[in-house]
């Protein structure tokens, strides 16, 4: 769904494990965040502090890249 953000976390060579920890959530709920794109305003926030990216960047989706 996010393939800026998949790539950012398959370049640091993190696993769905380690992103559900940073979340604080357990790695089931992550990937089905991951499918379905539902991420709350605190967790995208989250995810960009951590990848060092903005919002618009890690959350384009596949349409938005083309």
């Amino acid at each position: 769904m996010y393939p800026n953000l998949l790539g950012q976390k398959a370049y640091r060579k993190e696993s769905n494990e380690d992103l559900a920890e940073l979340l604080g959530v357990t790695r089931s709920t992550l990937e089905k965040k991951l499918e379905s794109g539902k991420f709350t305003a605190l967790e995208c926030q989250t995810l960009c502090d951590h990848y060092g990216k903005s919002f618009e960047y890690l959350f384009a989706t596949n349409d938005e890249i083309k």
